[in-house]
């Protein structure tokens, strides 16, 4: 497992990336290359700077803010992502917002350790053609979020249409 991240910065107090006042990490990395991306200096994984996840960890919790998590893609560091939001969860009562490329079949069946400590995922690569600058938290028609709710098993529901 690895101990570092590449991230590309840490946004604190943002109401931009998820419900209400949130820290927001942007990873650096990303393997879709979506056409029409605003985040494009950020497809190099070393674009972004090395932190241990401790770092990022501290970083993030400076505050009593939710946490959200974006990139580029932060799946690409997925052993990291894993094990930061494995530590939010151990140690804080934060929620936890990630946006991913991947839609969410393949997480289930590619990244599923991190469904069970996350609360939103925002799937679905950036389509262009699909472009909609008036969605909350997401920038294309095809974008998905879902609600995971632990209590006491996991249920995922698509909660797209609360923020139509």
């Amino acid at each position: 497992m690895s101990n570092i991240l590449y991230v590309a910065k840490i946004v604190s107090s943002t109401s931009v990336d998820g419900v209400g006042l949130r820290n927001s990490l942007y990873v650096s990395g990303c393997n879709f290359h979506c056409p029409g991306c605003h985040n494009k200096e950020w497809w190099p994984l070393e674009s972004g700077q090395e932190m241990t996840i401790e770092e990022v960890y501290a970083a993030l919790n400076v505050d009593d803010f939710n946490i959200s998590i974006l990139g580029g893609e932060p799946l690409v560091q997925y052993p990291a992502i894993l094990e930061l939001c494995r530590s939010i969860k151990e140690r804080t009562d934060k929620t936890i917002w990630i946006w991913t490329g991947y839609e969410m079949a393949q997480v289930k069946s590619l990244f599923n350790d991190l469904i069970k400590y996350v609360d939103v995922i925002v799937d679905g690569v950036f389509k262009e053609n699909l472009r909609d600058a008036t969605l909350p938290f997401r920038g294309s028609k095809n974008q998905r979020i879902y609600e995971i709710v632990h209590n006491p098993e996991i249920r995922i529901t698509d909660i797209s249409d609360r923020f139509d």
